[in-house]
């Protein structure tokens, strides 16, 4: 590959992730999702009895949407089956992490297969903006987490420049 077509790529990337993409290649938690080909597990028990470790296929989990329009942000989080007491928001900055646990719906019941996730959770998701918790709206409605906020638009000042 010409040199001159990487390092056009390279600020081609950098521009279209808001300057912080080499941060985010980086930064651990982020790669952990591209890094761990099969990053589900869940404990189902062998024939005798005995749990096992049992890998899923590596689907994110929980799916999510982001849609921004002029006026607002939405982020739609797929959550079925879950109660809101099972699930935990945070911010910080411009990073928005959902955590919580699934737990199995007949846990009695010995499992024989399953395409479901159940067990622990967490997902971090960049936003497009910096916000602050008090500006997060969020709302729990058949089974979807919907988080929205205000776009923060920065009014440009006239600052008056003295003689």
């Amino acid at each position: 590959m010409d040199i001159e077509k990487l390092k056009q790529w390279m600020e081609v990337a950098q521009n279209m992730q808001g300057g912080e993409f080499w941060n985010n290649i980086f930064d651990q938690d982020f790669a952990k999702q591209f890094l761990d080909d099969q990053p589900f597990k869940t404990a189902p028990e062998s024939s005798k009895g005995e749990p096992r470790e049992k890998q899923q296929t590596s689907q994110v989990f929980p799916i999510i949407e982001l849609l921004e329009g002029e006026q607002e942000v939405y982020v739609i989080i797929e959550l079925p089956g879950l109660k809101k007491e099972d699930i935990e928001l945070g911010i910080a900055g411009d990073v928005l992490t959902i955590k919580g646990i699934n737990s199995p719906i007949y846990s009695q019941l010995k499992r024989t297969y399953s395409e479901r996730f159940t067990g622990e959770f967490q997902r971090q998701i960049k936003l497009p903006d910096t916000i602050s918790p008090n500006q997060l709206n969020a709302r729990y409605w058949n089974g979807l987490l919907i988080v929205s906020y205000p776009r923060a638009y920065s009014r440009v000042e006239i600052i008056p420049i003295d003689e």
